[in-house]
């Protein structure tokens, strides 16, 4: 079936919300799609029946950031519920959802400080986020550094010019206006959770750990093939074949096939689409093949 399984909406960094995701993905013609939003399931819900009412596959899903510091990654891990269970995990990312918020917050206060004359405050950030949905609470979204960007951005603080790249930098990396970093979960733990709710586990856009460049892949391929052999041994079940932005899409998903093969990993296809004006409206771009997840 023609599937995307890797998409994200407002209840994280996205611009449209789950039922807006559902119905566009029906116009493009995806057969098979699934929201990944970051650290939250909130979306879930919307999104299943929104897509069931279009006659659409979908399955639960959420992007997880993690790290293991074994092999230098920090990053995110794809979780996927075939069987709709999602207890262990949803009960795991309340207390991450709350660190996410809390960094916000803290920013927001540093912000008050930095732009003195501006009356910055986070219900006015929520009010943004809401965009309509006034009955949708604070702790229905997964808060991220996006949102202080595009807040800032819509209070004029910005430049309307200015990337969420060159913000991030100047504003974040250097402490500025950043509150306390939020501590992320190791992957081994992660994995052993998700398996809790006999979830799969998928290791997603791997060719970012390789500048997603397929000459550096090609390289480097004994640190990828370690690195591969190093998440197959806690436990991942699948990697996903990716839309790339510098052309390298087929070249880099030809070599990870081959090795996932190798591996005996279950393959999945994401394109990571943010939606429009998020510079990551990739919906339609790339899909694949899908036969279904092997529980």
């Amino acid at each position: 079936m023609k599937a995307n399984l890797h998409i994200h909406s407002r209840i994280s960094d996205g611009t449209e919300w789950p039922a807006e995701i559902a119905q566009r993905a029906y116009r493009a013609g995806l057969e098979w799609v699934s929201l990944t939003d970051h650290d939250t399931l909130g979306g879930i819900e919307e999104f299943q029946r929104a897509a069931s009412a279009l006659g659409l596959k979908s399955t639960p899903a959420v992007e997880i950031d993690c790290t293991a510091t074994a092999i230098g990654y920090r990053s995110e891990l794809l979780a996927y519920f075939p069987r709709g269970r999602y207890e262990h995990t949803a009960r795991f990312l309340m207390e991450v959802q709350k660190q996410r918020l809390a960094y916000i917050r803290a920013s927001i206060h540093r912000a008050q400080r930095h732009f003195v004359k501006a009356q910055l405050s986070f219900d006015e950030l929520l009010d943004h986020k809401r965009r309509g949905r006034p009955e949708l609470p604070a702790e229905a979204f997964s808060f991220n550094k996006v949102d202080l960007y595009q807040y800032f951005k819509a209070r004029g603080l910005l430049s309307q010019d200015i990337t969420y790249r060159a913000f991030k930098k100047a504003y974040l990396e250097t402490g500025l206006l950043a509150g306390p970093s939020c501590e992320k979960p190791g992957c081994a733990e992660l994995i052993r959770i998700v398996h809790a709710d006999e979830g799969l586990v998928v290791l997603p856009h791997i060719g970012h750990e390789f500048d997603d460049s397929a000459g550096v892949l090609l390289r480097e391929q004994r640190r990828f093939k370690a690195m591969l052999t190093y998440f197959t041994d806690l436990g991942l079940d699948g990697i996903e074949l990716y839309w790339y932005r510098n052309g390298d899409t087929e070249d880099i998903n030809k070599i990870v096939a081959a090795e996932a093969k190798k591996q005996k990993l279950m393959i999945t296809y994401g394109s990571d689409c943010h939606g429009p004006g998020s510079g990551k409206e990739t919906l339609g771009l790339f899909w694949g093949d899908f036969k279904g997840f092997e529980t």
